[in-house]
């Protein structure tokens, strides 16, 4: 009896649990049936896909459809490829291209109303958005098709295969002198990955690298500014007209003057150019009346001045009449800190002579490195620093904090060291600044204005820190404000 029983109830929770499972299998891998296809078979079962299952087995994307991976296709319909341009059908790399951009390696199932879109790469390297009702530019008619290796969405349309921003600018410098200016902004820089190692050496244990070697060309744009060429990114490119882009230039030859027209040029058209790019995909409509920049500067946008706008596959290009440019923004406080010289007087110095501090400024509550040099016993001694800079104005503030403390044995009293220094710009014997009247005050933790300085030519500016004889010195930093 107990046995029966006992049957009996497994039965009844056995149905009970498969009857609660059945839909939620039938929703997720449909039939056993369907299991046993892979995409390919799909897509040939279905009459309404034959023209797509052709252009799969001209590119050999029937065989990866075939295989054991896992894909998602979306599938145009034979009445969406109806129009697809023979300079796609008749080009084997354009056609390849075309069809991947379909094709995705892993199983996406359509989100939901409520998720975002999600933005998928796919087979050809580009990325397009999938939502509930799109992919790309195009409406799905239907969704889901589960099969062994994947799954089938059909499309109402096609999704053409858009160039990137980057190459876009490549395709248009003839037209644009903006975007010529962009694609030239080429520099040479040492990559280590691809120089070769001649040695280690045996007093710092760093690689010795064999000469000339290591050395790549890469674009400044897209090593400094953004790698437009990305396609899991989204960007916005503003291209001003030729005769606006010559004058957004102009307004900035007097910061970058140099010995050379050339090298001028490529300063302003790279200080133009860096600040017409923001993150982030605006449509016309979506255009907000300004933005700021990756460094700052404000953007003021007049939609009336865009003459035309282009969707490409990571963002948007508007080529505009004019745009505001806050040119004030393009030149901020620099700001070098005491511990960071590159140089130092070249004598010899015991351990504790220089020493790098860890203080507390109890105006602010934050801490801070400053650096010390006491006991040099050498007349005049220096440090270094150097920090490359427009041809500008700029009022000279520094940091120093006179809280050195020396201890005589005898007696066990303190006393402050008598820090005297002075800041030599642009040379040793520079007399910009001269040495203070009297001992720094003690323990003075704001900013003190030293005067004002003109660079007159873009490039490295020196700054010397210098010992007025033997004296102690120190520095928290050194600010450099623009006076424009």
């Amino acid at each position: 009896m107990n046995l029966r029983y006992l049957y009996f109830s497994f039965f009844v929770i056995t149905s009970l649990v498969l009857s609660a499972c059945k839909p939620w299998d039938d929703r997720l891998v449909g039939s056993q049936e369907d299991l046993g296809k892979n995409l390919f078979v799909e897509i040939s079962s279905q009459s309404n896909l034959s023209t797509f299952k052709d252009l799969l087995v001209k590119t050999g994307y029937d065989k990866v459809l075939a295989s054991s991976k896992n894909y998602t296709v979306w599938a145009p319909t034979n009445e969406a490829l109806a129009t697809l341009s023979s300079t796609i059908t008749g080009d084997t790399t354009a056609l390849k291209a075309f069809v991947g951009n379909h094709i995705a390696l892993q199983s996406y199932v359509m989100p939901s109303t409520a998720q975002t879109p999600v933005m998928i790469t796919l087979l050809n390297g580009k990325t397009l958005y999938f939502s509930k009702d799109t992919f790309g530019t195009a409406a799905i008619t239907a969704s889901n098709k589960y099969v062994g290796n994947g799954i089938l969405h059909i499309l109402g349309s096609s999704v053409a295969v858009l160039p990137s921003i980057w190459d876009y600018i490549n395709t248009s410098k003839s037209i644009y002198t903006q975007n010529s200016s962009v694609a030239s902004l080429v520099t040479r820089v040492f990559n280590p990955a691809k120089a070769i190692v001649d040695s280690i050496s045996a007093t710092t244990g760093q690689p010795i690298y064999r000469p000339n070697t290591g050395y790549e060309l890469v674009n400044a744009f897209a090593r400094n500014v953004y790698d437009i060429s990305q396609e899991d990114k989204r960007y916005t490119y503003f291209v001003l007209e030729n005769t606006a882009f010559m004058n957004e230039r102009a307004k900035l030859n007097d910061y970058f003057k140099t010995g050379g027209a050339d090298t001028t040029a490529n300063l302003t058209a790279y200080n133009t150019t860096k600040d017409l790019v923001v993150e982030g995909d605006y449509s016309l409509d979506q255009l907000p009346a300004a933005l700021k920049s990756k460094f700052g500067v404000t953007l003021t946008i007049d939609k009336s001045a865009i003459t035309q706008s282009l969707k490409l596959s990571n963002g948007t290009v508007h080529i505009v009449k004019s745009i505001g440019v806050n040119i004030a923004e393009k030149f901020q406080p620099i700001i070098v800190q005491g511990e960071n010289y590159s140089a130092r007087m070249p004598v010899s110095l015991g351990s504790s002579v220089i020493a790098v501090r860890n203080r507390l400024n109890p105006l602010t509550n934050t801490t801070f490195n400053d650096i010390s040099v006491i006991g040099h016993g050498n007349s005049g001694f220096w440090l270094n620093y150097k920090v490359t800079t427009p041809s500008i104005k700029y009022k000279v503030y520094w940091v120093v904090v006179n809280d050195l403390y020396a201890t005589n044995t005898a007696t066990g009293e303190t006393s402050t060291f008598a820090i005297n220094q002075k800041l030599a710009m642009g040379s040793l014997t520079s007399a910009t600044f001269a040495y203070p009247a009297a001992a720094l005050p003690v323990k003075n933790y704001t900013e003190q204005l030293l005067g004002e300085y003109t660079v007159n030519n873009y490039g490295t500016l020196n700054m010397f820190l210098v010992a007025n004889g033997t004296a102690a010195i120190s520095l928290d930093y050194i600010k450099l404000v623009p006076v424009l």
